[in-house]
């Protein structure tokens, strides 16, 4: 078994796996951005919902085996240590960081929202709002210690999904609900 695992092209996979995953929780960032506009109802918002929650499992579960396989990799060989504490790798100690630090905020965020019902609304909004961090902490790991970033396909990648959430999120900024919006009419027009 453990020949199996070393004659796969690991150092492949851990690389296919980091792009995934960072595709799939932009993905699952946008999915939960465009959930927040107040035109969507019903089914649609449903539907945003679920996708979105998909996606950030997905791309969660595709970090964890990103991580998994560094430890296993003969090419460029991890140790637990240096995965599970942040800035103890010999390779990139500050860039491999990042990359611990969001994947242990990306379980953070699955955490407090599975256990959303028992926290008051505006703590779990706090602690979703750490998504923005966490996706530009993932965005620095990729951008600057994948060993695709020099190529200008996956470079562009990286900064095409950081300037569409960006957007998406000044675009979300100013598109307000309509009693709230108009609430603010009445009160500026006093």
């Amino acid at each position: 078994m453990i020949q199996i695992l070393l004659d796969l092209p690991i150092w492949m996979l851990i690389r296919v796996f980091g792009i995934l995953s960072y595709l799939s929780l932009f993905v699952g960032m946008a999915l939960g951005i465009a959930y927040s506009f107040p035109q969507w109802k019903g089914q649609t918002k449903a539907r945003l919902l679920r996708s979105h929650t998909y996606a950030n499992h997905l791309g969660t579960c595709l970090a964890l085996l990103h991580t998994v396989l560094l430890v296993i990799d003969t090419f460029m060989p991890y140790d637990w240590k240096e995965i599970l504490v942040p800035f103890a790798a010999k390779h990139s100690a500050v860039l491999s960081g990042t990359g611990s630090i969001a994947l242990y905020g990306l379980l953070l965020l699955i955490f407090t929202t599975d256990i959303r019902q028992k926290l008051k609304k505006k703590l779990w909004f706090a602690f979703h709002l750490l998504s923005y961090p966490i996706f530009a902490l993932a965005l620095i790991h990729g951008l600057f210690i994948g060993t695709d970033s020099s190529n200008i396909l996956i470079k562009t990648m990286y900064v095409t999904t950081a300037l569409l959430l960006i957007g998406l999120t000044v675009l979300r900024a100013v598109v307000r609900p309509r009693k709230q919006a108009a609430r603010a009419k009445e009160t500026y027009s006093v």
